[in-house]
């Protein structure tokens, strides 16, 4: 059984519990409907239903309860809403036991027969929304673009102020913007490419292939500028990829629970405790950031270490920030500075941990290729250097190692991919302008560019990516 857009939906728009003031939303061509039998507004007022927005104080009606409720109606007409369709929200007590009679009371008026399973499509005059489809209306009407219904999930689940504002500018377009940017370009190139197919025989100047070569180059450069490939890396949703390396028993579980103040990671005495990678976010002056404690690496070992080392240098790979961390009693070895210089990302923190041990450790010990980052001694015993590493920690953002800036662009992983793939696809068309292909081939490869990109602003669009987008919605969304 399937439902259809023409059925009217309904959910509790708020989180669930007790409260103050709790809001359920209707949205569909007849939910107006349905407010004669439940609700009565205050002085005996007619409730209008040919404006775009109107509010009204009143009761609700439940007659199976034999129970009279203070309530406000807000109505807002087709089109002028946020699902283009008519619009009710009903803002009463948050009593868990009122709202779920509530909800029962307007599902009786338009229930699905769940006996016909078999239909193509049901429609029902009332049923509960699906996860997200309040904003999955909002998109097949034309009020949001799909970049712009990602975005509505990363500001309910923004933990900092930065994210809430990166999210915001995906909200008003920034990115659906500059996507379009990046198709109108492809377009005009594809017109051209197209154009030495249909001229090919007439006596005017056609693209070359150099030129479309040229065209190309642009507008890869411009998606590493949106992506932040090849740029400063940016955060994304889920905080400041910050990851925690180094040799076993170095202290970089210890340290990483100092860090959060609470015991997360296990500690103990033992070489090699830590097996499987913990994170846990951190907020320092309004940012978050995602730290990751990693098992050491124990190099030539057997198996099992092996796997488990394999899993710290995807952890390297994938960070922002790296915080080397060295166990200062101990001195370093050869095959740590290998792992050090393994490390791609170009922000890393060394760490001399375990100061208040007799040191082995200094900073003109070390050699020459960290002594060209920040380097910060630390104890978590007595606490020195733990607010400095902080601090850094901070500066690495501040000083635009790692992008923050609230004008950019952050990228849902699904956005990322398609991105990605578009990017692929236009290095394939430019590594094959060095054969001799004709332009059809060519404008082939760049319609599928172009529709690729508009799987970001969901131009093109299948239900596959409309349920992965919206499955990640809570009811009422």
């Amino acid at each position: 059984m399937s439902f259809g857009l023409n059925d009217g939906i309904l959910a509790i728009s708020t989180p669930s519990g007790h409260s103050l003031r709790a809001i359920i939303r209707l949205s569909g061509k007849d939910v107006f409907d349905c407010l004669g039998s439940i609700f009565t507004p205050d002085a005996a007022r007619e409730i209008i239903r040919d404006k775009g927005f109107r509010s009204y104080h009143g009761n609700l009606y439940l007659e199976t309860e034999q129970l009279r409720v203070p309530a406000s109606i807000y109505i807002m007409k087709s089109p002028n809403s946020y699902t283009r369709e008519n619009v009710v929200e009903i803002h009463t007590f948050g009593s868990p036991p009122l709202l779920e009679m509530l909800m029962e009371t307007l599902l009786a008026f338009g229930r699905v027969d769940a006996d016909r399973e078999n239909s193509e499509e049901v429609s029902s005059a009332l049923r509960i929304a699906e996860p997200g489809e309040f904003t999955k209306r909002a998109f097949l009407n034309g009020r949001i673009s799909l970049a712009e219904a990602e975005s509505v999930m990363h500001i309910i689940r923004s933990q900092t102020d930065s994210e809430l504002l990166m999210s915001v500018a995906n909200l008003k377009g920034k990115l659906t913007e500059l996507m379009h940017n990046i198709q109108e370009g492809l377009v005009n190139l594809c017109a051209r490419t197209e154009a030495a197919i249909d001229f090919y025989d007439q006596d005017i100047e056609l693209i070359s292939f150099d030129e479309i070569k040229k065209e190309l180059w642009h507008v890869k450069e411009r998606l590493c500028m949106v992506s932040g490939d090849g740029q400063k890396p940016k955060i994304s949703h889920y905080g400041v990829k910050t990851v925690f390396v180094g040799w076993p028993n170095a202290g970089k579980s210890s340290l990483f629970n100092k860090l959060l103040n609470r015991s997360k990671a296990i500690v103990t005495q033992v070489r090699g405790t830590t097996r499987d990678t913990l994170e846990a976010d951190m907020v320092l002056e309004g940012i978050n950031f995602r730290i990751k404690d990693t098992a050491g690496v124990v190099p030539d070992k057997g198996e099992l270490e092996s796997q488990i080392a394999q899993r710290t240098y995807d952890s390297m790979e994938d960070a922002q920030i790296v915080l080397f961390v060295i166990d200062g009693s101990m001195g370093i070895c050869g095959q740590q500075i290998e792992l050090f210089d393994s490390i791609t990302t170009r922000n890393k923190i060394i760490v001399i941990n375990k100061t208040d041990l007799n040191q082995n450790v200094c900073y003109e010990s070390l050699p020459s290729q960290m002594k060209a980052f920040p380097v910060i001694k630390t104890s978590v015993h007595t606490g020195e250097g733990l607010d400095t590493l902080k601090k850094t920690l901070v500066s690495e953002i501040l000083e635009s190692n790692v992008d923050v800036s609230a004008s950019d662009i952050v990228f849902t992983m699904r956005q990322k991919v398609v991105v990605g793939k578009t990017f692929e696809i236009i290095e394939q068309v430019s590594d094959s302008l060095t054969e001799d292909i004709g332009h059809e081939l060519i404008a082939i490869d760049l319609r599928r560019a172009l529709d690729t990109i508009g799987e970001v602003t969901g131009e093109v669009v299948t239900d596959d990516i409309l349920d992965i987008v919206f499955s990640t919605f809570c009811v009422g969304k």
